[in-house]
């Protein structure tokens, strides 16, 4: 006689296999997002190194910032405008081994500059992270501590932003909208490339600890080396109601 498999048997497989997919898929999940984080900590990494290879090529001075209406410290009088060249990735780009670095495979959004948008004959090259502007043209010795300033950190993926200027970019950028950089992407935190060159996680709760980000931030920075107002456009800040200037 062949004896097959009773209907409860059968019930019984299928239940066992559905709590093992429950247990396993979260499991597979969780590391699937730690190999992103580890992936983008790799980039950011190589990233610190150009920025250092730059910083030695260009007697200690960080890149400039290329904007149509801000001016930059190293050219406060008028801005320098905005090119594909002059951005910061683009003024680096000679220092790092290829502009796929600039994608972070935890973020889903990779949001282009417009020049880089693969549009009307324009190249496409998708995006992640965000430099801060509280480091933008200096020398390494106004930096009292490049081990605690993130120079290079990711962006939300809603954004095309170059630049982030704290501390207005901690928080919403409009009502309703969120901040420019993605603090909780990774894990309840972010990675980030400190001004010394080297990358680390950081907790969403450690960036936000003090309402003007210290001291990963810089805005003590800002206080010491002002950034350049923008002419005409008084309204143009990047201070925050609960770090104010």
């Amino acid at each position: 006689m062949r004896r097959a498999f009773t209907l409860v048997e059968l019930l019984v497989v299928i239940a066992i296999l559905a709590i093992l997919a429950a247990v396993l898929f979260p499991v597979l999940a969780q590391a699937r997002a730690a190999a992103r984080k580890t992936a983008c900590l790799s980039n950011q990494r190589q990233l610190g190194i150009a920025l250092l290879m730059y910083r030695v090529d260009c007697d200690g001075a960080t890149f400039f910032f290329g904007h149509n209406l801000d001016p930059s410290r190293l050219r406060p009088s008028e801005p320098f405008g905005a090119t594909r060249e002059n951005r910061w990735w683009n003024q680096i780009q000679p220092y790092a081994r290829s502009l796929a670095i600039l994608a972070s495979p935890s973020d889903a959004g990779r949001r282009p500059h417009p020049l880089e948008d693969g549009q009307n004959g324009r190249p496409f090259v998708p995006r992640s992270y965000v430099a801060n502007r509280a480091l933008e043209g200096l020398i390494e010795s106004a930096v009292e501590r490049p081990a605690d300033i993130v120079h290079v950190t990711i962006k939300n993926g809603v954004y095309d932003d170059s630049w982030f200027e704290p501390p207005i970019n901690l928080y919403d950028k409009s009502p309703g909208n969120p901040p420019v950089l993605a603090l909780d992407l990774q894990d309840g935190g972010v990675n980030a490339t400190l001004f010394d060159g080297h990358a680390k996680w950081l907790s969403k709760g450690r960036q936000l600890s003090d309402p003007c980000g210290e001291p990963w931030s810089g805005v003590e920075l800002m206080r010491v080396y002002p950034i350049p107002p923008t002419p005409g456009h008084p309204e143009r800040t990047p201070w925050h109601p609960l770090c104010p200037s």
